[in-house]
Formats: structure tokens, C-alpha cells, sequence
């Protein structure tokens, strides 16, 4: 007899944020930070360096389609999460009003690059910031969060990222002082990669017809806006998730919390993240690509272009080149390039 696998959470709170159904909000109704731009100019000056990254072919399959990828890393902390954090903390310093900024204090979940633009932006702006991360983070990432002044919790790697989360739901529970950053239920996250990265993306296609976006899920910010975006041009794109094979989208059952590729998996239980869920109608499916195949394709790509980039970003490309393998020659395949990884990790590959 087969058992079912547990599809309920033990963990969860009462109410749980991350499996309430979303509403997506149009960028235009939720950007609008003008206000918090003039209480703080470090918010405005990061945002006028925020974006405009470049678009580059990158290296496909003999016969393939042609593969098109975002390359993130130029923006101003060095990864897409920028324009999540940025977004995030904008939302945050709009309801604090005009509060003294040390009064707000932000609990951040986070698998690595939001946690180090969200404490730039805490930084500089004055907000106190207090980070949940994985026990194996990087410790470049914990010398950097310390350096600029961020607490930090870590929380062992059984269960998966979803303990993150739900670490930070109990202590804001336990401390009230502390609001939650909630990045998956938030819906300037999608609002910002609808309006900026997706933006971007369709002015540097032009008449280029996209055939296929892939992009990894942590989130789902970033594959829901620029989803968002490019199907406002071309609504017969086909969209593409991509997760780590160890964590993969909508696993039921516990995750056993093995290391996955950077900033992307699913949480367990039948839990979708909700930005994805509420747009399952417009998804073709979900791919995945283990740990080990992703260092191994940063490797493969710095050989071939001599460009570095992170494990995601590998896996994108991987992903991207298994589909276009599956076009003919004229077709295009967008996704994106994260960041340009981990000191450790590219010094785990010896380069």
C-alpha cells in the first residue's frame, strides 16, 4: 500500500501568509515611490542606478534556437535582486511615513542576494535590518551583512528555505517590533520585474518575437513579471519554471533540505509560491537542474564566453539550451542571469 505523501505543513502559522491566494497589481498602481525618494535620497539615487542591464546572445546548441539572457549582475549590489529589494524597502519606507527611519526595523528572509541589497538599503537609509538565512550561507555574504551592521539568524538546512520563512514568522510573532518582509506574498515584487526587467526586455527585443521565457523560481518575482510583461506584446509566449531538481516546485511531502543551486526551490508540502500559483494557467511546465549540474555549467560557460556567472544563472542557460534545442534556428529564448555567483563557489571550481 502506498502512503500518501503529507501535503499539510506542522510548521505553518494560523493564517499563513505564504498560501494565501495573490492578486497581481498593475506596476503603475504600486510604484509609485516619489515621496520616498524625497525623504531619502539614497532610495532615489539607488533607483536611478537601478536597471538598464544588458541583453545578450549567449552561446546555444549547434541548430538550436538563438538564446537571449539578462545579465543582472550590472546592476548596482551585482544581481536581480536589487530591483526586488529595492521595490521591498521603497513599499516599507512609504507605510513607515515620515517616522524617524530608526523606528522601522525589517525582518528579511532571504536565500542570499536579497539579504545583501535589502542591508545596503538599510544602510544607507537608516532602518534597522535583521536577516534569516540558511546555516550554509556563504561566509562572504556573513562577513558583508555583518560589516554593514545587519543581525543576522541562521537556521539549519533541514526542511529546506521554508524554514526561513518560518523562522521569521515566529520571531515577528514572538517580537512584534519586527515586520516580516514577506517577498512572495509582496505585490510590488512582481510590479517591479513587470515594469523594469520585463520593460527592459521588451524594448531591447523590439519586433523580435520571444518564442520561450524560462527563468529559476525562488520568489517567483521575477518569472511572474517578466511573464506579465512579455505577454502583454506576445501572448503566446511559452513560460517555463525552472527549480532545483533537490527542491523542486510544488513538491509534496517535507523537503529533505539538501544544497541546492542559489536563490531558487520550492518549499514542500504541496506549497506553491503564490506569485507562480496564481499564474499556473499561463505556465507550460517546470524543468530542473541538480546542484552539481549547475556548478558545472558556470564552469562550461566561463570556458566558452569567459563571462562568469552564478548557479542559476547556469541553470537558466542549461534550461534554455534544452529548449532550444527543441526549435528550429530562427526561434529566440529569453531567461536571465542572476548574478555572477559566490566567491566560494567559483573558487570551489578552481577559477
Amino acid at each position: 500500500m502506498t502512503v500518501p505523501p503529507d501535503t499539510t505543513d506542522p510548521t505553518a502559522p494560523a493564517d499563513d501568509q505564504l498560501q494565501r491566494p495573490f492578486t497581481p497589481r498593475e506596476p503603475e498602481d504600486v510604484l509609485d515611490f516619489a515621496e520616498v525618494h524625497k525623504r531619502y535620497p539614497a532610495m532615489a539615487d539607488f533607483h536611478a542606478r537601478l536597471g538598464g542591464t544588458s541583453l545578450r546572445e549567449v552561446p546555444s546548441v549547434p541548430g538550436g534556437a538563438r538564446i537571449l539572457a539578462k545579465c543582472e549582475w550590472e546592476n548596482p549590489n551585482g544581481s536581480v535582486k536589487d530591483r526586488t529589494a529595492y521595490a521591498l524597502m521603497a513599499d516599507a519606507l512609504r507605510g513607515h511615513g515620515d517616522r524617524p527611519p530608526e523606528e522601522l526595523r525589517l525582518l528579511v528572509y532571504s536565500g542570499g542576494k536579497l539579504a545583501s541589497a535589502m542591508s545596503l538599503l538599510g544602510q544607507q537609509t537608516g532602518v534597522r535590518t535583521k536577516f534569516v538565512l540558511m546555516s550554509t550561507s556563504p561566509p562572504s555574504l556573513l562577513a558583508l551583512l555583518k560589516e554593514r551592521g545587519a543581525e543576522v539568524e541562521l537556521v539549519p538546512t533541514k526542511g529546506g528555505f521554508l524554514q526561513t520563512i518560518r523562522a521569521s514568522q515566529r520571531i515577528a510573532a514572538a517580537e512584534p517590533g519586527w515586520t516580516v518582509v514577506f517577498q512572495h506574498a509582496n505585490p510590488v515584487n512582481v510590479a517591479i520585474h513587470q515594469q523594469t526587467t520585463g520593460g527592459e526586455i521588451l524594448a531591447d527585443l523590439g519586433d523580435t518575437r520571444p518564442a520561450a521565457w524560462l527563468a529559476s523560481i525562488g520568489s517567483g518575482g521575477t518569472f511572474v513579471g517578466v511573464l506579465r510583461a512579455l505577454r502583454s506584446r506576445f501572448p503566446d509566449v511559452r513560460a517555463i519554471g525552472v527549480t532545483p531538481e533537490e527542491a523542486p516546485y510544488g513538491a509534496l511531502g517535507p523537503l529533505p533540505g539538501k544544497p541546492t543551486y542559489e536563490g531558487s526551490g520550492g518549499h514542500g508540502y504541496g506549497i506553491r509560491q503564490p506569485f507562480v500559483k496564481a499564474h499556473d494557467d499561463l505556465v507550460e511546465g517546470h524543468r530542473h537542474v541538480t546542484l552539481p549540474r549547475a556548478l558545472q555549467g558556470m564552469g562550461e560557460f566561463h570556458d566558452l564566453t569567459g563571462v562568469k556567472i552564478g548557479s542559476s544563472s547556469a541553470a537558466n542557460w542549461l534550461t534554455a539550451r534544452e529548449v532550444a534545442a527543441e526549435l528550429p534556428s530562427d526561434a529566440v529564448v529569453v531567461t536571465v542571469f542572476a548574478c555572477a555567483g559566490q566567491p566560494e563557489q567559483w573558487s570551489e571550481l578552481g577559477r
